[in-house]
Formats: structure tokens, sequence, C-alpha cells
């Protein structure tokens, strides 16, 4: 589907993608590019068109982060080449801006370009497992090696104002309804927000465990087009607001779960890959740094989760979920997520826990199989199908994914 190489001079990546309704035009300009090419998004993220033009079936944009740090790639040069199927082609090159010999091999690599159907099969083993970090304290090991040989299941809940109605009266009424105690919490922060210490010490006290999800968004990814913060993450410039909040995570010293940045092969959140110059490394960069940091700062309490969504967005080879991956010592759970939509939105269909999270095995088994997992979250909606049948199907399939 795709392939890369890359050298201290520049990076490329070739992709192959499929047009599902053969209007490669269209699917590229709203899939691919309305970010990269959209004014404002251009002068809220301080990132300069240098080109855009189109011959034939090929387009080419170019586009330079500026006030980037000397050791990272600042320009991108894209090339997409439609050809007369479904199918279209993404050349990604990302350089450093100065480099004109690197440059002046781009025409060079194009016209030599050339495409056919491919034979034979693939086989990419990823080595892909967890490793626990030495800095842990003995409780975060021992809980997670307890979840991680488990056989029974640890129901969460999240509802709104988490942080006060919430966790006060919204959920302990549900619980006295219930007569079921929820022993996961799930929880969201923006970044700039402080570390919640208040809220992690009563679920604490309270024997539960929190699942705190921090995005980096300005807009709680509601703006996309507006100022992402992802991008001066990426400059170097957010250090201290992380730093900030680490030193508040070590402080609370009890083991969390830390979900960063989940979905990020959707387009609808601001740290997405479509976002950021469509490039997921981008993303596995950011997580590092924020992994970094937090080790500097002595934070051994978090258990860190890698959450992409189910189905990616855009549906493109050079967006699947293994290109976001940060690596073994920066992962230690498989979040994983799907939703039933039902018929809500156009085109989408009624989705069964079993199909929605059959598929998902079948996908991450290969790569993610010595790893344990946790459904982030799921849930249905009552459009086009009948809710309550869904829900009592999931529970009649959760045991056949053991994971």
């Amino acid at each position: 589907p795709y392939a890369s190489a890359e050298s201290s001079e520049g990076k490329i990546v070739v992709s192959r993608e499929w047009v599902f309704e053969n209007n490669a035009d269209e699917y590229i300009a709203y899939y691919l590019n309305r970010f990269i090419l959209n004014p404002e998004f251009q002068k809220e993220n301080n990132i300069t068109l240098t080109e855009n033009k189109s011959k034939g079936s090929m387009q080419t944009i170019s586009a330079v982060i500026n006030d980037l740090p000397d050791d990272k790639f600042d320009k991108y040069t894209y090339v997409f080449i439609k050809t007369r199927t479904p199918n279209f082609y993404r050349l990604m090159f990302k350089y450093k801006s100065d480099n004109t010999e690197f440059e002046s091999c781009i025409e060079e690599v194009i016209s030599s370009f050339q495409y056919f159907s491919p034979s034979g099969k693939t086989s990419a083993p990823t080595g892909f497992e967890p490793v626990i970090p030495a800095q842990w304290t003995k409780e975060t090991t021992g809980l997670y090696k307890k979840i991680q040989n488990t056989d029974s299941l640890y129901w969460g809940i999240f509802t709104q104002d988490i942080f006060d109605m919430g966790i006060k009266k919204t959920i302990p009424a549900l619980e006295k309804k219930l007569d079921y105690k929820f022993p996961v919490i799930l929880c969201y922060l923006q970044l700039g927000s402080e570390f919640p210490l208040e809220f992690m010490n009563k679920n604490y006290r309270e024997n539960r465990l929190a699942e705190l999800t921090l995005q980096t968004t300005f807009s709680n990814n509601e703006r996309l087009f507006g100022y992402t913060p992802f991008l001066d993450i990426y400059r170097g410039k957010k250090d201290e607001q992380i730093r900030t909040f680490a030193r508040k995570a070590k402080e609370f010293g009890r083991p969390f779960l830390f979900r960063l940045n989940n979905e990020p092969n959707s387009d609808w959140t601001s740290y997405s890959a479509v976002v950021a110059m469509s490039d997921p490394d981008i993303y596995v960069d950011n997580w590092r740094r924020f992994y970094r940091i937090f080790k500097e700062e002595g934070v051994n309490n978090a258990i860190w989760i890698f959450n992409p969504n189910d189905r990616s967005y855009p549906p493109c080879n050079w967006n699947d979920f293994t290109a976001f991956y940060p690596g073994n010592e920066y992962v230690h759970f498989i979040g994983i997520t799907g939703y039933n939509n039902g018929t809500y939105y156009k085109n989408e269909k009624w989705r069964e826990f079993d199909a929605i999270y059959g598929d998902i095995s079948r996908r991450y088994l290969p790569v993610f199989e010595k790893f344990p997992w946790i459904i982030t979250e799921f849930s249905s909606s009552s459009v086009g199908g009948d809710k309550a049948l869904w829900i009592r199907n999931m529970f009649k399939n959760l045991h056949k994914y053991p994971n």
C-alpha cells in the first residue's frame, strides 16, 4: 500500500490510494488538501504555501512549516498522480527548505515513476510489544500486570461535567440504580488544562481507576481550520506546559491510564495527521516528546494507551493506524474505539458489536497481539436499528476477544 525511504537529506513516502466514487479531484481536494490549502489555516499555524500547480493528471503542492528547529525537515512537497481508474498515487517529499540539491531530485523521481499491478504476498512482521518501564512504581507495575492477566471485565463510564456533577452525583445515582460500582472513570482534558489532582485523588480513594485523556487541542477540536497547538508542540514551544502537567501527575503518585491524542487517523481532531501536514511522523514525534518530558519529570505512575480509531478518515494507506505507532517503549495498552453510528450519518450502515470488533481483531491481532487491549470508547446509536438488542448481542460476543 505504501513505501518510504529516508536519509539525512530527506524522506519520500509513496502510497497507492483508492477513490470510492471515482472522482479523484474532489476526493483529493476534500480529504487530503482542505487544510494545507486553506489561507486561514496557513496564517493561524505559520505555514507558507510555496506551490500549487496542476498539469494533466498530476498536481503538485509545496509548503513550509515556519520556525521549526534545525533538526527537523520543514518543507513538504506532495505529488498526486491520477490514473484512468479509481486509483491514484500520492508522493510526499519531506526535506530542508534550503536543500536545493534534494529539491532538484524531485522532478527526476516524478519522471521515473511508474505504476503496475502488484503480485505475490506481503509479509510485514512488526515486533510490536510492550516494554514495562523500569521507573514505574511497584503499585503501577502490579496494577498493569493484574489487568494484563485477568479474565474479568472492568467497566468504565463517562458522563458530561465529569469533574463536578458527573463524579459527585450523576455516576453515584446511576450506580445505585444499576447496583454496580464502575471501577474505571473516563475524563477528557485539553492541552493547557491543569492536571485534575483533586478529581484523581477522589477516584483513588473510592477505588476507581481513572482513564485520563489529554487532547492537544485549543478549541476542543471544533475550529480545525484555526490554530492547532500540535504544530507548536512539534516546534518545541509547549514544553513548559507539558512539564507543568507532568509534575502534577508525579505529585498524584498513584497509577492512572493515560490516553494521549486518541483517534489520530481521523479528520475531526486538531492533532490528526490530515490536519498536521498529512504526516503521521509528526504525531509520533510529539508523542515521544510527551513521554520524554514525563520521564524527565519523574512520572512513574502513568500507563500509556495508544488509541487509533477503528476506521481511518481519510481511508488512505498513508493514514493507516500502524503509521502512528510511537514505538514499544512508549506504549503499554492498545486502545480500540469502534462506534455503531447506525444510519445517523449519510452512507453509514448499522454495525453490530461483533462486526465492529471482529474487524478490529482481524486487523489488529497480527500487529498488536502481545499487548493488552482496552475498549476506550464505544456505544450504539438508536437510529437505524434496535439499540437494546445491540447491547444484548454485545454481551453475548465479548468473550470472543480475549485481548
